[in-house]
């Protein structure tokens, strides 16, 4: 039976659900709720985003809409703090006895509001031979799509990556990066990688996790989208200091790395030094840039650093991809722009068919 399905609060993972609705396994849309002070509501989700137009537009939250609804999914907004806000909304449904899913990030700021530091039950306990233990070969191709930091528009290039894929008629085995993946039939990261254990436990566990999905489903290719900023910005804003991408691309190496990056006016030699970040670190260098909506402002002058997000349009990114940035070798894009996405996805199917064996 098909769910009816509503979104709170639209932030641009939310955003990236909509303008994929055609992918959507067992939902339909039914409203896209934002809080009452946002004073956006009529407004097209583009308000949100800044990309193309999607004749989808916003309403405010309210109990009396979540009855027309069958499931709500609450994400979480980091300019959106009060989880007043989210409870609110949380509790309303239950209350309608309608189905609730929390994204992993609105879980955590959850507990860290009631001080619980409780760990997910371990998932997958093996016991292992550390003479036997070795990285099984993952034998189809792998776009990982990494990211800077939140609000990359990592997701939308996951979902814009299995719908071109999907329509050129390849089978996708797709693992992604944030929790709104299961609305669309595949699975998000697995708990494991989020609990308290070694690196060297997490990477063996996902590379076994990713054999055993791989072999199962016999695509033709996967799609894994890795959250977390791929290195520190700072020492003072460390980014979980890239551990979650680096567990990811030691365990699962990479065909084709795409960084989905924070605006700004970046020259050549930034590119040079991210495609040897991915050749060195991540194991695959990277010549694949999502250029995003937002730019990425810490303000570390106070004694806890404030990270600030300014939010700008397709239109003034794609003006800034062909006036101000040198990109030579690379295939910089904007996901929120159809065009240039759908040329960035002609590009990476390209590029694996170009490599034999690659894509059968």
């Amino acid at each position: 039976m098909t769910k009816k399905l509503a979104l709170f609060p639209m932030t641009k993972n939310m955003c990236a659900v909509v303008r994929y609705l055609s992918l959507l396994q067992g939902y339909v849309l039914s409203h896209l709720l934002i809080p009452n002070f946002m004073g956006l509501t009529g407004e097209d989700i583009s308000r949100i985003d800044g990309g193309t137009n999607a004749t989808a537009t916003l309403a405010d939250y309210s109990k009396e809409l979540l009855v027309e609804c069958d499931t709500l999914f609450v994400d979480y907004d980091e300019s959106l703090t009060s989880l007043s806000l989210y409870n609110e909304a949380i509790q309303d449904a239950k209350e309608l006895g309608k189905e609730v899913i929390l994204s992993r990030k609105l879980i955590q700021q959850l507990q860290y509001e009631i001080n619980e530091t409780k760990e997910l039950p371990i998932s997958n306990p093996r016991i292992r031979s550390l003479e036997n233990d070795y990285l099984q070969e993952i034998r189809i191709p792998v776009i990982t799509v990494l990211t800077q930091g939140e609000r990359a528009d990592q997701f939308i290039v996951e979902l814009a990556l299995r719908k071109h894929f999907l329509e050129e008629g390849y089978k996708v085995s797709q693992i992604g990066s944030h929790e709104a993946s299961q609305l669309f039939g595949f699975s998000s990261l697995p708990d494991f990688l989020f609990e308290s254990r070694d690196i060297y436990d997490k990477t063996m566990l996902f590379n076994d996790y990713v054999k055993e999905l791989t072999d199962k489903e016999q695509s033709h290719l996967l799609i894994l989208g890795v959250s977390g900023g791929t290195m520190k910005y700072s020492n003072r804003v460390l980014n979980d200091l890239g551990f979650l991408p680096f567990i990811a691309c030691t365990a699962v190496r990479s065909d084709l790395p795409i960084l989905c990056m924070f605006h700004s006016v970046y020259k050549e030699s930034y590119f040079d030094e991210m495609f040897n970040h991915g050749r060195y670190k991540l194991g695959s260098p990277i010549r694949f840039f999502n250029i995003s909506n937002t730019c990425f402002l810490p303000e570390l002058s106070s004694d806890i650093p404030v990270i600030k997000y300014v939010d700008v349009n397709s239109d003034f990114v794609m003006n800034s991809l062909q006036t101000e940035m040198g990109t030579g070798e690379y295939h910089v894009f904007n996901a929120l722009n159809n065009e240039s996405m759908e040329n960035a996805c002609k590009s990476v199917q390209e590029m694996l068919t170009n490599n034999v064996g690659n894509i059968s």
